[in-house]
C-alpha cells in the first residue's frame, strides 16, 4: 500500500474553513449589505405604500435574513480562533483541519463506544499470518477473541 493511502485511511475527519482575515473581511461586508438591504427596504416601502411591493419586500426580508446569517457565521467562525495554537497567517485565506485517527486505536468507534471495525481487524491478522508472523495457533487464538467481541 502506498504511503498516500495510508494518510488517507488515517484521517478521521477533515475541513475547509474561512481564516481570521476573510471572517473579518466578510463580517464587515455583511454589516455593508445589512445596511444597504434595511435602507432599501424602508425606501421601497414608503415609495409603493401597497402595490406590488410583496415581491420586493420578500426579497429583501430574504436578503436581510441572508445578511444576518453570514455576519453570525463570521463571529462564530472568528471565536473559534480565540486562544488557537496556530494561528494562521493573516495573508491566509482557508484553514485546512486534518485530524487524523489515533494511532493506538486501529478500530473506529461507534457512538456508544463499542469497536465496530471487525473487518479491518481480521484483515490485519490474516495480513500478520500470511506474512509468517503468527502461528497457525497464534492466529486461530486471536481470531477467535476478535469474533466474540459484541457486534
Amino acid at each position: 500500500m502506498s504511503d498516500l493511502n495510508k494518510t488517507l485511511q488515517s484521517i478521521k475527519r477533515a475541513s475547509i474553513r474561512p481564516s481570521p482575515t476573510v471572517s473579518v473581511v466578510q463580517l464587515i461586508m455583511s454589516v455593508l449589505f445589512l445596511i444597504f438591504g434595511v435602507v432599501l427596504m424602508l425606501t421601497t416601502a414608503k415609495e409603493a405604500g401597497g402595490d406590488g411591493s410583496g415581491f420586493i419586500m420578500a426579497f429583501l426580508v430574504i436578503w436581510v435574513v441572508a445578511c444576518l446569517g453570514t455576519m453570525i457565521y463570521s463571529i462564530v467562525n472568528l471565536a473559534s480562533f480565540k486562544g488557537a495554537r496556530n494561528r494562521p497567517s493573516a495573508l491566509a485565506i482557508d484553514v485546512v483541519e486534518i485530524e487524523k485517527e489515533d494511532e493506538s486505536r486501529s478500530a473506529v468507534s461507534s457512538p456508544g463506544g463499542e469497536s465496530m471495525d471487525f473487518e479491518a481487524k481480521l484483515r490485519k491478522l490474516e495480513a500478520l499470518r500470511k506474512d509468517g508472523i503468527l502461528s497457525e495457533e497464534e492466529y486461530q487464538r486471536k481470531r477467535k477473541e476478535i469474533l466474540d467481541q459484541k457486534w
